[in-house]
């Protein structure tokens, strides 16, 4: 608002509230703090708070006008709202980001949004994806197709039985699958030993206890 749009506000404020006490500075005071919002938001946000209480000040005027622009900003996609679709490369981030907020702040101010003609929007379906997007892998062990039980790029590992599991050896160290089967026979193995170890521990006869007073 310029100074004589505040003048008007003042104005305005007087007559919704004609208890409240104004005088030639009033209009002065309420332009260094209610500058920055348009004539518009604080005419209705003043009417709003005027709806519930006898007085208005300038910091309900403010509260009121951010309560009345978050409702419009966030209402102006929904369920059933066409959207605008920002103006920006998608695979531009920082260009399609900058959209977004403008839109944002236009439905904030009260503007009119329209979805872009279907025209403009097919020169961009069907493209080809460029090479070096293309060639990106996904990291980690599900960023390969495991050569083991078959699971897709992105997709976990699973069980013969179709239970997902932990990924296999082949993604997650990059062995073949006849790595991994050496493997587990190395493991079976090892505790075949264990065990016979254990086996052969329990076999030995006890030792025969000498009573060192039948010695003589």
């Amino acid at each position: 608002m310029n100074e004589e749009e505040t003048v008007v506000l003042a104005r305005y404020v007087r007559a919704l509230c004609p208890q409240q006490k104004f005088d030639e500075f009033t209009a002065d005071a309420w332009h260094d703090v209610l500058g920055d919002f348009s004539l518009g938001d604080a005419r209705a946000a003043a009417a709003a708070v005027a709806r519930r209480q006898p007085f208005v000040s300038p910091a309900e005027i403010i509260g009121e006008i951010k309560r009345l622009r978050g409702d419009r900003a966030d209402s102006f996609q929904g369920p059933g709202l066409p959207a605008e679709i920002p103006d920006a490369d998608p695979d531009d981030v920082p260009a399609y980001l900058a959209a977004l907020r403008a839109q944002r702040t236009r439905a904030a101010d009260g503007l009119e949004l329209k979805p872009r003609k279907m025209a403009e929007l097919l020169p961009g379906v069907g493209r080809e994806v460029p090479p070096e997007i293309a060639e990106v892998k996904r990291p980690g062990p599900l960023g390969i197709e495991c050569s083991n039980c078959g699971a897709a790029v992105g997709r976990p590992c699973r069980t013969p039985g179709g239970h997902e599991r932990a990924p296999h050896a082949a993604r997650a160290g990059g062995t073949s699958p006849a790595d991994e089967r050496a493997e587990v026979e190395r493991r079976r193995a090892a505790s075949a030993r264990h065990l016979a170890r254990q086996q052969a521990d329990q076999d030995i006869p006890d030792a025969v206890i000498v009573d060192e007073g039948a010695v003589s």
